[in-house]
């Protein structure tokens, strides 16, 4: 048996611990049992809870969430490689498979091609901060044209210069939450001064924030079409989006999007489901989507243990640092403090945090 800290009905308040539930056993040949040291706490937690009216009954009986982090590898398969089985008692990074019980537990069980050795020198809370936000953040820079895995350590030029003959211009619609945090300082690791990085905030917090991150300039939520430059000619190149692409937020956006330009969508709502491309359309722009498990669900197989080993050796190599929140700290991230109302949990919830917040997981 092990601890969890699971649910048996849907709705945040409902999480408790459990002394009781059953210790996984790897099934499949690339199943590893990773003991759980720290969790990613992430606002899909939140939305995994909520997903259904409180006090739903659960499906399966105790719900589990929580969906990467980092701990030791207790158990292996026999049919794996040899150089698999040397995972064997080392401290990895991993990602979770969203359709099993999660890290909200002192034990998972995770596939092996989603788990990374975490190098000497790289604390566990910093490499916890990667698997979810770290990876979501470095797909979606590929996805608009700045790709930060594999550079070599070097600064270079973006794939497609701006069309306008000025520099590349990123946007990143919330900036100072987890994702938005990792994105700024991994562009801004690569590409140095031959990138403008602006993002969006809802603070005077959240701007100094950003900036510590490395961005060049911030504007409020609502000022996207004021404070950049609109209609054929835009004035971004890329664009990460990581707030509900409403009617009004996406319309801005199509406004302020250069001609080529890319834009990524990482929150899906109601609004997503009536995107008017017209202006994107008029700019042969491109509209990508990104969740970091979509590898997962659909069994269309992408290195993501890759990913979070560039990340891992960005930090080693001090190129970037993980972005924990100031709020957060070692003595009160325990799970036990941070399962109480208005632990570390709840701020995640609360959609206001400024960088990232793990959870350590104890007895």
């Amino acid at each position: 048996m092990m601890k969890v800290l699971g649910t048996s009905k849907f709705g945040r308040q409902n999480l408790a611990f459990s002394t009781d539930h059953p210790k996984p056993t790897p099934t499949k040949p690339t199943d590893l049992l990773i003991r759980v040291l720290y969790t990613d706490l992430n606002p899909v937690d939140h939305h995994k809870l909520n997903m259904k009216p409180d006090g739903t009954p659960t499906p399966s009986g105790c719900f589990i969430v929580g969906y990467g982090g980092v701990g030791t590898v207790e158990s292996i398969s026999p049919d794996a490689t040899e150089n698999e089985q040397q995972l064997l008692h080392k401290q990895v990074c991993f990602l979770a498979d969203p359709r099993n019980d999660g890290s909200y537990a002192q034990y998972i069980v995770v596939d092996r091609r989603l788990v990374t050795v975490i190098p000497d020198g790289v604390p566990l809370e910093a490499a916890a901060c990667i698997p979810v936000a770290g990876v979501t953040a470095l797909e979606c820079l590929e996805k608009v044209g700045l790709p930060v895995s594999n550079s070599n350590n070097g600064v270079v030029t973006p794939i497609m210069p701006s069309p306008s003959g000025e520099k590349h211009r990123l946007l990143i619609v919330g900036g100072a939450g987890g994702v938005g945090s990792w994105a700024t300082q991994l562009a801004r690791s690569v590409y140095g001064s031959n990138i403008e990085i602006c993002c969006t905030t809802g603070s005077q917090e959240s701007n100094d924030w950003c900036i510590k991150m490395g961005a060049d300039a911030t504007i409020s939520h609502n000022e996207v079409e004021t404070q950049l430059g609109t209609g054929p000619k835009g004035s971004c190149d890329s664009i990460i989006c990581l707030a509900e692409p409403t009617t009004a937020l996406f319309a801005s956006l199509a406004e302020v999007l250069r001609p080529y330009g890319k834009i990524c969508l990482v929150v899906a709502g109601e609004g997503i489901k009536a995107l008017d491309m017209s202006f994107i359309f008029f700019k042969c722009g491109t509209v990508c989507t990104e969740t970091v498990f979509s590898s997962i669900r659909c069994g269309y197989y992408i290195d993501q243990a890759s990913e979070m080993c560039s990340i891992l050796e960005a930090i080693k190599q001090g190129r970037v640092t993980a972005p924990l929140s100031d709020a957060w700290e070692e003595d009160k991230s325990d799970w036990k403090n941070a399962a109480e109302k208005g632990g570390y949990i709840d701020m995640v919830g609360s959609g206001h945090v400024k960088g990232k917040l793990v959870m350590k997981v104890g007895e």
